[in-house]
Protein backbone atom coordinates (compact mmCIF):
# COMPACT_ATOMS: atom_id res chain seq x y z
CA UNK A 1 0.00 0.00 0.00
CA UNK A 2 1.27 3.46 -0.85
CA UNK A 3 0.83 6.29 1.61
CA UNK A 4 0.32 9.89 0.44
CA UNK A 5 3.10 12.07 1.87
CA UNK A 6 3.34 15.49 0.22
CA UNK A 7 1.94 17.47 -2.68
CA UNK A 8 3.07 20.63 -4.46
CA UNK A 9 2.67 22.24 -7.89
CA UNK A 10 4.85 19.56 -9.48
CA UNK A 11 2.79 16.65 -8.18
CA UNK A 12 2.50 14.40 -5.17
CA UNK A 13 4.83 12.03 -3.36
CA UNK A 14 3.66 8.69 -2.03
CA UNK A 15 5.75 6.18 -0.12
CA UNK A 16 5.45 2.43 0.25
CA UNK A 17 4.23 1.37 3.69
CA UNK A 18 5.81 -2.08 3.27
CA UNK A 19 9.09 -0.53 2.12
CA UNK A 20 9.23 1.81 5.10
CA UNK A 21 8.43 -1.06 7.48
CA UNK A 22 11.16 -3.21 5.91
CA UNK A 23 13.61 -0.32 6.19
CA UNK A 24 12.67 0.29 9.83
CA UNK A 25 13.07 -3.42 10.64
CA UNK A 26 16.79 -3.12 9.85
CA UNK A 27 17.17 -0.92 12.91
CA UNK A 28 15.01 -2.92 15.32
CA UNK A 29 16.91 -5.06 17.84
CA UNK A 30 16.12 -8.78 17.92
CA UNK A 31 13.55 -9.30 20.67
CA UNK A 32 11.48 -6.40 19.30
CA UNK A 33 9.42 -6.09 16.11
CA UNK A 34 8.15 -3.29 13.88
CA UNK A 35 4.44 -3.95 13.42
CA UNK A 36 3.27 -0.83 11.61
CA UNK A 37 4.55 2.25 9.79
CA UNK A 38 1.92 4.72 8.64
CA UNK A 39 1.38 8.37 7.75
CA UNK A 40 -1.70 9.62 9.62
CA UNK A 41 -3.92 11.92 7.55
CA UNK A 42 -3.18 15.60 8.03
CA UNK A 43 0.18 15.00 9.70
CA UNK A 44 3.70 15.40 8.37
CA UNK A 45 5.29 12.62 10.41
CA UNK A 46 5.42 8.86 10.41
CA UNK A 47 3.76 6.83 13.12
CA UNK A 48 5.78 3.71 13.94
CA UNK A 49 4.42 0.94 16.15
CA UNK A 50 7.01 -1.32 17.75
CA UNK A 51 6.17 -4.39 19.83
CA UNK A 52 8.06 -5.92 22.70
CA UNK A 53 7.81 -9.27 24.47
CA UNK A 54 6.79 -9.18 28.11
CA UNK A 55 9.67 -8.55 30.50
CA UNK A 56 11.84 -6.58 28.06
CA UNK A 57 14.19 -3.97 29.48
CA UNK A 58 13.63 -0.23 29.16
CA UNK A 59 17.21 0.55 28.09
CA UNK A 60 17.05 -1.84 25.14
CA UNK A 61 13.70 -0.40 24.11
CA UNK A 62 15.01 3.17 24.29
CA UNK A 63 18.08 2.31 22.19
CA UNK A 64 15.93 0.58 19.56
CA UNK A 65 13.49 3.49 19.46
CA UNK A 66 16.32 5.99 19.00
CA UNK A 67 17.91 3.99 16.17
CA UNK A 68 14.58 3.70 14.32
CA UNK A 69 13.86 7.42 14.75
CA UNK A 70 17.35 8.36 13.59
CA UNK A 71 17.11 6.11 10.50
CA UNK A 72 13.69 7.41 9.42
CA UNK A 73 14.62 11.04 10.09
CA UNK A 74 17.47 10.60 7.60
CA UNK A 75 14.76 10.04 4.98
CA UNK A 76 13.16 13.39 5.83
CA UNK A 77 10.32 12.26 8.08
CA UNK A 78 9.47 13.36 11.57
CA UNK A 79 8.79 10.22 13.58
CA UNK A 80 6.56 9.24 16.50
CA UNK A 81 7.07 5.80 18.05
CA UNK A 82 4.57 3.84 20.07
CA UNK A 83 5.25 0.59 21.91
CA UNK A 84 2.79 -2.27 22.40
CA UNK A 85 3.28 -5.53 24.23
CA UNK A 86 3.38 -8.49 21.85
CA UNK A 87 0.67 -11.10 22.12
CA UNK A 88 1.49 -14.41 23.73
CA UNK A 89 3.36 -16.89 21.59
CA UNK A 90 1.27 -18.88 19.17
CA UNK A 91 0.33 -22.37 20.30
CA UNK A 92 2.66 -25.22 19.52
CA UNK A 93 2.43 -27.41 16.45
CA UNK A 94 0.56 -30.16 18.28
CA UNK A 95 -2.18 -27.76 19.43
CA UNK A 96 -2.53 -26.29 15.93
CA UNK A 97 -2.86 -29.75 14.38
CA UNK A 98 -5.40 -30.75 17.02
CA UNK A 99 -7.39 -27.60 16.23
CA UNK A 100 -7.42 -28.45 12.53
CA UNK A 101 -8.78 -31.98 12.97
CA UNK A 102 -12.38 -30.78 12.94
CA UNK A 103 -11.87 -28.09 10.29
CA UNK A 104 -14.13 -28.53 7.25
CA UNK A 105 -11.32 -27.78 4.78
CA UNK A 106 -9.18 -30.58 6.23
CA UNK A 107 -12.09 -33.01 6.08
CA UNK A 108 -12.78 -32.01 2.46
CA UNK A 109 -9.13 -32.52 1.51
CA UNK A 110 -9.02 -35.90 3.24
CA UNK A 111 -12.22 -36.98 1.45
CA UNK A 112 -10.82 -35.85 -1.90
CA UNK A 113 -7.57 -37.73 -1.26
CA UNK A 114 -9.42 -40.94 -0.43
CA UNK A 115 -11.62 -40.55 -3.53
CA UNK A 116 -8.54 -39.98 -5.72
CA UNK A 117 -6.81 -43.00 -4.22
CA UNK A 118 -9.76 -45.30 -4.98
CA UNK A 119 -10.67 -43.88 -8.38
CA UNK A 120 -7.23 -43.28 -9.93
CA UNK A 121 -4.95 -45.62 -8.02
CA UNK A 122 -1.79 -45.24 -5.99
CA UNK A 123 0.55 -43.68 -8.59
CA UNK A 124 -1.65 -40.63 -9.45
CA UNK A 125 -2.39 -40.24 -5.74
CA UNK A 126 1.33 -40.05 -4.91
CA UNK A 127 1.92 -37.57 -7.77
CA UNK A 128 -0.92 -35.38 -6.50
CA UNK A 129 0.54 -35.60 -2.99
CA UNK A 130 3.99 -34.62 -4.27
CA UNK A 131 2.69 -31.61 -6.23
CA UNK A 132 0.53 -30.53 -3.32
CA UNK A 133 3.52 -30.62 -0.97
CA UNK A 134 5.65 -28.70 -3.49
CA UNK A 135 3.03 -25.94 -3.83
CA UNK A 136 2.61 -25.80 -0.07
CA UNK A 137 6.33 -25.32 0.59
CA UNK A 138 6.72 -22.74 -2.20
CA UNK A 139 3.75 -20.73 -0.89
CA UNK A 140 5.01 -20.98 2.71
CA UNK A 141 8.43 -19.71 1.57
CA UNK A 142 6.91 -16.81 -0.38
CA UNK A 143 4.85 -15.86 2.67
CA UNK A 144 8.03 -15.64 4.78
CA UNK A 145 10.08 -12.46 5.09
CA UNK A 146 12.84 -13.77 2.81
CA UNK A 147 10.31 -14.81 0.18
CA UNK A 148 8.65 -11.39 0.46
CA UNK A 149 11.96 -9.72 -0.33
CA UNK A 150 12.36 -11.92 -3.41
CA UNK A 151 8.83 -11.04 -4.56
CA UNK A 152 9.61 -7.33 -4.08
CA UNK A 153 12.71 -7.74 -6.28
CA UNK A 154 10.61 -9.39 -8.99
CA UNK A 155 8.03 -6.61 -8.77
CA UNK A 156 10.80 -4.03 -9.04
CA UNK A 157 12.27 -5.77 -12.07
CA UNK A 158 8.82 -5.90 -13.67
CA UNK A 159 8.36 -2.18 -13.06
CA UNK A 160 5.49 -2.44 -10.58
Amino acid sequence: MYLFWKQNALGSVSVSAAGLRTYAMRYVAKPFNCDLVTLPAGEEGLFVMLSFPGGSGGAEMKATEESVIKALEKLGFSVRVSWVEAAAESPGLLRRVAGLLGAPILLALAGGAVALLFSAGLKPFLWALLWGAAFYFVSAFLASSKGGRILEKFKGAAGR
